[in-house]
């Protein structure tokens, strides 16, 4: 196994225990307060991610492609504690910004709860920002296994300060504190950290600020245009319904998260090795990296779209049965996310693209979503959002060839993602009848999802779709797992 699948993997592990203590916290706390609050409490993190990524302008990610080309470790040290020092700055205005618009967020939100709860929330920002450019200085100095340690101490953090005080408490303002108090442990680590990185300020410590602008703006630009593209389903389902509508659709209403982590994990980890100077060597960890998540991507996206309904019923009740229906809608989008597209413009440097890429996707979304909305009600918006993003993903296929030269079939293993798809639609007919002769509870589920994977394995096997390639990097990751779990 290589050395890239195994960081890769090791990030995607960590990842994927972040999403699953996530989703027990989002579970426990449909489960514990109402519907009204539980969208009070999505609303905040809504606003958070959205404009998050505003003020940090890129800079997190910027770190990904400069780090590496430092020459030597007083470089580093020059560039992560100027970009530590301009992400508090950063971390402290968005702070102020919440606490003055607390009045027209909860306004335009239809939720005038939510101005008390942001008074608490303001505060977030000044610890998380420091903790996000963490994991980002890890991987930009090749050190993943770092970055997943920071994670699994986040997300334990998250598990018992915010679990815990839903359970006792049932305080949505109580729990509103403990987020902030998890978020300040996080801090405190990432700090402690770091603190071998801080320089003195210098008149040579902002040397070379320029070009990391230059990289990381038209990014950052680009990433809150494309999170506001994706996201604005929901802020236009806060301006149109109230909290309670909103909870409903926000639990549905998402791409399959454990796809996310995927590819952020396999782009984390491709884009410091990955050289413009060597197309080639680019084209076959990219190519390799598309057929290997088409592996996950498409199984998944069959199987929950085979189990949405018993799913959302077992994990969050009959209350929001109806979150399904928005989820079923979203996972049209999964098969577009075999590939990141944005990855190849970042390596080459071309990141205008991505920005004006992003920039139509959200005018697009929100032209789609207002008249979708009028037309088909929440369900709309799902659908304008789902439409809007496989366009955009058309116009990145027609920017590779134009600005970059690059041929699909150079990149992108067609036949075997084909097949792939053909493997996990095949193994889904065989299924489908189990999906209606059991009851929505957990041993069928899991029942009938054992069922779906020995079915794309036997058949993807005969196929040809999964290699012995596959088999033997599966059980190296396990194997390499149990030995660093016996450390």
């Amino acid at each position: 196994m290589s050395e890239l699948s195994k960081q890769a993997g090791m990030l995607s592990a960590t990842e994927f225990f972040r999403f699953f203590v996530k989703s027990l916290i989002g579970i426990a706390l449909a489960r514990l307060i109402t519907p009204a609050e539980l969208g009070s409490y999505r609303q905040l993190f809504l606003i958070y991610s959205t404009f998050s990524t505003l003020l940090l302008f890129g800079i997190p990610q910027s770190l990904l492609y400069f780090l590496p080309k430092c020459a030597t470790g007083e470089q580093q040290k020059r560039f992560i504690s100027r970009t530590l020092n301009v992400t508090s700055s950063l971390s402290v205005l968005f702070a102020i910004c919440i606490y003055l618009l607390k009045d027209f967020i909860a306004l335009r939100f239809n939720n005038p709860e939510l101005s008390s709860l942001l008074v608490i929330y303001a505060l977030y920002p000044i610890f998380i920002f420091v903790t996000q450019l963490f994991s980002f200085v890890m991987l930009g100095l090749r050190s993943p296994l770092q970055a997943a340690k920071f994670t699994l101490f986040a997300v334990l953090c998250d598990l018992v300060l915010i679990m815990g005080t839903a359970y006792f408490t049932r305080d949505l303002r109580l729990i509103v504190w403990a987020v902030l108090a998890s978020a300040f442990l996080q801090w405190l680590y990432a700090q402690i950290k770091l603190l071998r990185f801080r320089v003195s300020i210098s008149s040579n410590m902002f040397e070379g600020f320029r070009q990391q602008l230059s990289y990381s703006i038209p990014l950052g630009i680009s990433s809150i245009i494309g999170i506001m593209g994706v996201q604005i389903d929901k802020f236009m389902i806060s301006g149109f319904f109230g909290p309670e509508q909103f909870a409903i659709f926000s639990i549905g209403a998402m791409e399959l998260p454990l796809i996310g982590i995927l590819a952020n994990s396999v782009n984390s980890i491709l884009l410091p090795n990955m050289q413009a100077e060597n197309r080639i060597g680019m084209s076959k960890l990219y190519k390799a990296a598309v057929r290997k998540n088409a592996l996950l991507v498409f199984p998944m996206a069959a199987m929950f779209y085979l189990f949405a309904e018993p799913i959302m019923v077992f994990l969050y009740g009959a209350t929001y049965a109806g979150a399904a229906e928005y989820f079923k809608i979203y996972l049209f989008i999964l098969p577009l996310r075999i590939a990141t597209y944005g990855i190849l413009f970042q390596a080459f440097g071309k990141t205008k693209v991505i920005m004006y890429n992003a920039l139509f996707m959200l005018v697009a979304n929100v032209i789609a979503n207002y008249f979708f909305i009028k037309a088909f009600g929440m369900s709309g918006a799902a659908w304008a959002t789902v439409l809007v993003t496989w366009i955009s993903v058309v116009l990145y296929l027609v920017s590779m060839k134009i600005t970059l030269g690059i041929y699909l079939r150079d990149y992108f293993p067609i036949r075997s993602v084909l097949l792939t798809a053909l493997t996990a639609g095949l193994a889904a007919w065989l299924c489908y009848p189990w999906r209606y002769i059991t009851s929505y509870n957990i041993s069928n589920i899991i029942v009938g999802g054992t069922l779906y994977c020995m079915a794309f394995y036997i058949i993807g096997k005969l196929l040809g779709v999964i290699l012995k390639y596959d088999d033997r990097l599966v059980i190296d990751m396990i194997k390499d797992f149990g030995r660093k779990i016996k450390r």
